[in-house]
């Protein structure tokens, strides 16, 4: 070891670069070999951290390189958990790899959470507690308070904390509550990749409850416009995953928390030539076939292009819309959001780490997506869940760890690759930018590009020769022990228990498969994550679960009125700490994302590699991230909705990990 001075007077923005810690700390006598190396291992790392910190503080650089960690230690780091309610994740997070809490959330968006969560309001410095319904009476009264709030803290005092009602929402939107707004969430909102090309199955239900009440329009748009036009919202897996029979009441009583209930609803739309996407009919609550399931309503106004007086009093048409956001609450928090993303991509983090040696150019592509994930997933576990989705859902407790179970056991990896999801769901990428049918589906046409650009990066990192490229390449990939470690790590009972992750052996695979890793950390998590803020705050567009039981005869349904749906709502007094818990917690998990975690950031960085095969795709990529900024706003532009732009992947907008 040699070593350099470099500076006899180190700035003190350098001393801050490390953590300081002077000494070793003491740990505790090992009871088992394992816990033995482990302990060893984090050892060294201390002693690493003093020495470093003792050259920045000297004045000195070692020219030594950071020690490569031997997997067979690493997989003592990163162990799987495999026994608890969650599916398999990280049983304890290193230390290096630790992001506290304050560093994850600003500080008054978890202070108030905190507040509302755990009913601390004798802390409750900011008047959060204050920001309920307040008893309103009917809608109207409810959107006034809403725009009330919004006008208020949006101009407040410089020393007033921000809060929820801050940022803009859509219960500000005069139309919000309308079939077009109702229609675009699907393409545009919080959660846009669940919409699906209606089955034969389906399009027979619909079709014939249409016989069944006379409804000759509807069955002139069904047999004249094609299967192909007609799309379907679906969730009625809902009892299934929580270990429910087909008819069993879907209903929560969580402590400290009023009865909620469920159901599991259908909504049919019809996608027109010109890309208006149009809800037709909703069942309420799907139990198993048409006989078990009475209450199918259709739309009044057959097509988009039909007379809008009447959505604003059409209250049984307004509750149904209602239910199916209830749906996709559920759908959306427990498994779009929390386990394809966040859970799925710890899985990724810790196969990984105990399947490649830290050199290894597909964990050098990796490792970048990890940033603070470890950290914030342990939270969900350990007060997300508990503490905030399980009051709200319309499950029980041990629903809720079910439905992940279940989830978990269809999660397909290689289904989801972009362009195979958005075929399989009916939305061909070779007509999305050709066919005006699909023009105001602004996730698919983003999501797809940014998908091809990112698989660029990844392509022209492994298809150079000094890694996969050239003549062998595939069977370069197929003999590398290190890529078949990772996959056995995520397929093995012992680990993951990802029996849809790919063997791979070819070249194409590996590429498809490391953008697929990234593109959950990064774009995928950021379109279902940083609009929750905008599209749930407002409650009543997306409840968590319904306060009534739902109608079991259409001659009820039809008789709702506008106090069956606020009854329907946590309006009620009784009822406000659901409705701030639904309303913070998307704004918790929505701020701005931070330059330093985006992936032009990312692009800049990687063009910095000292590895010069990753530097020059780093430079490509930075390139081609200013060509998708100008072509997102060329897509946002096109959409027919000009009141909420969709930004949310822009490249500046997108984080390179899960970081919240």
């Amino acid at each position: 070891m040699s070593l350099h001075v470099l500076n006899p007077n180190p700035p003190l923005a350098l001393l801050r670069q490390r953590q300081l810690h002077p000494y070793i700390t003491a740990r505790p006598q090992p009871e088992s070999y394992p816990e033995a190396i482990k302990s060893t291992v984090s050892s060294f790392q201390d002693v690493k951290r003093n020495l470093d910190w003792f050259f920045d503080i000297a004045g000195f650089q070692s020219s030594s390189e950071e020690e490569q960690q031997d997997v067979t230690e690493r997989k003592q780091l990163y162990q799987w958990e495999l026994t608890d309610s969650f599916p398999p994740h990280l049983r304890t997070i290193p230390y290096e790899d630790q992001v506290s809490t304050l560093k994850i959330f600003q500080f008054n968006r978890l202070y108030d959470t905190a507040v509302l969560s755990f009913h601390a309001y004798s802390f409750d410095i900011h008047g959060v507690h204050d920001l309920g319904p307040n008893g309103v009476t009917s809608m109207a009264a409810l959107e006034a308070r809403n725009k009330t709030l919004h006008d208020k803290w949006s101009n407040h005092w410089f020393f007033q904390a921000d809060n929820m009602f801050t940022p803009e929402n859509v219960g500000l939107r005069p139309d919000w509550y309308t079939d077009a707004v109702f229609g675009q969430q699907w393409f545009t909102g919080t959660n846009p990749n669940t919409i699906s090309q209606a089955s034969a199955a389906w399009l027979d239900v619909f079709t014939q409850a249409a016989k069944t009440q006379s409804n000759q329009a509807v069955l002139n748009l069904l047999s004249s416009a094609g299967a192909a036009a007609f799309y379907v919202l679906d969730y009625t897996g809902l009892r299934a995953a929580a270990g429910l029979g087909p008819t069993d009441p879907i209903t929560s009583t969580a402590p400290g928390h009023p009865v909620k209930f469920g159901v599991q609803s259908v909504a049919l739309f019809y996608l027109n030539p010109q890309g208006k996407i149009h809800p037709l009919s909703i069942i309420i609550d799907w139990q198993g076939s048409l006989a078990n399931s009475p209450c199918i309503l259709f739309n009044k106004r057959v097509l988009h292009t039909d007379p809008t007086s009447t959505e604003a009093a059409d209250w049984p048409w307004r509750y149904a819309k209602t239910c199916v956001q209830m749906c996709d609450w559920a759908h959306h928090e427990l498994v779009v959001h929390l386990l394809d993303t966040h859970f799925i991509e710890e899985m990724i983090v810790v196969g990984a780490h105990r399947s490649f040696s830290t050199d290894h150019i597909v964990f050098r592509l990796l490792k970048e997506h990890w940033t603070t994930t470890l950290s914030i997933n342990a939270l969900a576990r350990s007060t997300l869940v508990p503490k905030v989705v399980v009051p709200l859902a319309p499950v029980s407790e041990d629903q809720v760890y079910t439905i992940l179970a279940n989830s978990y056991k269809n999660f397909d990896f290689t289904g989801l690759y972009v362009p195979t999801d958005l075929a399989n769901r009916g939305f061909p990428v070779a007509e999305l930018e050709t066919n005006p049918k699909y023009h105001n589906y602004g996730y698919a046409r983003d999501i797809n590009r940014m998908w091809e650009t990112l698989r660029k990066f990844v392509s022209n990192v492994l298809t150079d020769p000094a890694y996969y490229g050239g003549a062998g390449g595939d069977a370069k990939v197929a003999a590398d022990p290190y890529i078949k470690a990772f996959s056995a790590e995520m397929q093995s009972p012992a680990g993951a228990k990802m029996t849809t992750f790919p063997n791979v052996s070819t070249v194409n695979q590996l590429i498809d498969m490391v953008t697929m890793c990234i593109h959950i950390a990064a774009p995928q998590h950021t379109a279902i994550n940083y609009l929750q803020q905008y599209y749930m705050t407002f409650v009543p567009n997306k409840p968590s679960a319904l306060y009534t039981p739902a109608p079991t005869t259409m001659a009820a349904l039809k008789a709702f009125t506008e106090q069956d749906l606020l009854n329907a709502l946590p309006v009620r007094e009784e009822f406000n700490d659901d409705w701030l818990l639904m309303a913070q917690v998307p704004y918790l998990l929505s701020p701005d994302v931070e330059e330093s975690v985006s992936l032009p950031t990312f692009a800049r960085q990687a063009a910095a590699d000292k590895d010069k095969v990753i530097a020059k795709a780093g430079k490509t990529l930075k390139t081609d991230l200013d060509l998708l900024t100008a072509a997102f706003t060329n897509i946002a532009g096109q959409i027919d909705d000009k009141t909420k732009a969709y930004e949310v992947l822009y490249p500046k907008s997108t984080a390179k990990a899960i970081v919240i």
